[in-house]
């Protein structure tokens, strides 16, 4: 097991151990908010045919530049009708947005510059069409066999909405893991119940249920163990035998009841590492029982927030197969001071100055058990570890809660 790890270290340990689960087939309406796990293709040209982008009349382009105006209308054409054919040069047609341009026609004039004329229809004098406008060509936006969506892809509406289009009625997806959270403490009683002075209700599972779900994990189960070495070996025992990845806050340090890191290992849990050089959040654990993760986070309720969105959801998303995410940087808009030689995990607000640049207003907390400060941030910036000063204008690396 390695410990003290710096904070990069910790995160390329965890997501090099974390094994990737396989994957499954899924009904198009349960594939929503799963990770795609193989690459989709056009099924055809995208548009399919030429299609009007705009409502009016289609004509041939060399007919109103011979000095035509007048035109003859030898039909209407619609969306959900095979294309027609434009018969005489000379002529046009009526014609629907996003309906197929009719054979031999190469431009739309908007029905904003066409007035009705006897049995035909007139061109607004001053208006110059050009070739090929306000017409969508067959194939301009993808060609038959383009990759359209890339496995590894998370998948939303966009995604839905071209899965759908190429008939994809059974993606492979990521399966859905099952997670279960234990937070530990004799300290804590559940939400209905009235804390004594000595209590307090128990937040860290509904908050980390709730951040997980916000990340697309849903389907957890929350426990609660006390510090009892006996009672906690059975809650973990049974957690490992029901879940595909267990998350426990609290029990993880050095203190007398800190029983966690024991129980694990007679249960059978190899650990990877314990403790990384950061605030919050130094006292992580992370481990796996045969190909289940294991992670240990800290008991107060920012660091275990912190370290599930550093550490747990992109070892999930590397789990389901997901991309890596591309990393996301801000300016910090005020100077800060950190004495401690350890990485910052510093909450912040987040906006967008002049310039759109992204900028991150640090919201430090008073303790690491302070939440309610949380509240009142986006995110955290992960402020390097071996300096004092951070000026106003340095770039740091941000985690939004919520994405």
């Amino acid at each position: 097991m390695q410990t003290e790890l710096t904070v990069t270290q910790a995160e390329r340990l965890i997501l090099r151990t974390v094994p990737v689960w396989g994957g499954e087939r899924a009904p198009l309406p349960s594939a929503a908010g799963r990770v795609l796990r193989e690459n989709i293709r056009a099924e055809r040209d995208l548009p399919p045919y030429n299609r009007a982008t705009m409502d009016g009349i289609a004509l041939r382009w060399k007919s109103w530049q011979s000095g035509r105006r007048a035109f003859r209308l030898e039909g209407a054409q619609s969306a959900g009708q095979a294309a027609a054919t434009l018969l005489d040069s000379h002529a046009a047609w009526r014609i629907a947005t996003g309906a197929p341009i009719p054979n031999g026609a190469d431009a739309v004039v908007p029905v904003e510059h066409v007035r009705d004329a006897g049995a035909g229809v007139q061109i607004d004098s001053g208006y110059r069409p050009k070739r090929g406008q306000f017409i969508h060509k067959k194939g301009s936006d993808r060609r038959a066999g383009a990759l359209l969506l890339k496995a590894g892809q998370r998948i939303g509406g966009v995604e839905m909405a071209l899965l759908s289009a190429n008939g994809v009625a059974n993606p492979l997806v990521a399966r859905t893991p099952r997670i279960a959270l234990v937070s530990t403490g004799d300290e804590l009683v559940g939400l209905g119940a009235l804390p004594r002075p000595w209590q307090i209700r128990s937040s860290n599972g509904p908050a980390m249920a709730a951040l997980l779900s916000r990340h697309g994990y849903a389907g957890i189960r929350a426990l609660h163990a006390p510090d009892d070495p006996g009672v906690l070996a059975d809650r973990i025992d049974y957690a490992l035998s029901q879940s595909d990845a267990l998350i426990l806050s609290g029990g993880v340090s050095k203190g007398a009841k800190d029983y966690v890191p024991g129980v694990l290992a007679e249960l059978g849990v190899a650990p990877v590492l314990h403790r990384v050089r950061q605030r919050p959040g130094f006292p992580l654990w992370f481990g796996m029982h045969g190909e289940i993760p294991v992670f240990g986070l800290p008991g107060n309720p920012v660091s275990s927030l912190v370290c599930l969105r550093r550490y747990v959801i992109p070892a999930l998303d590397k789990a389901q197969g997901a991309g890596q995410a591309r990393p996301e940087t801000a300016v910090l808009d005020e100077t800060v001071m950190f004495k401690p030689k350890l990485a910052w995990l510093l909450p912040v607000r987040l906006s967008a100055d002049k310039t759109g640049r992204l900028t991150a207003q640090p919201r430090p907390t008073n303790t690491s058990g302070d939440f309610a400060s949380l509240a009142q941030t986006d995110g955290f910036a992960q402020l390097p570890a071996n300096r004092s000063r951070f000026p106003a204008g340095c770039t740091a690396r941000v985690f939004r809660w919520n994405g």
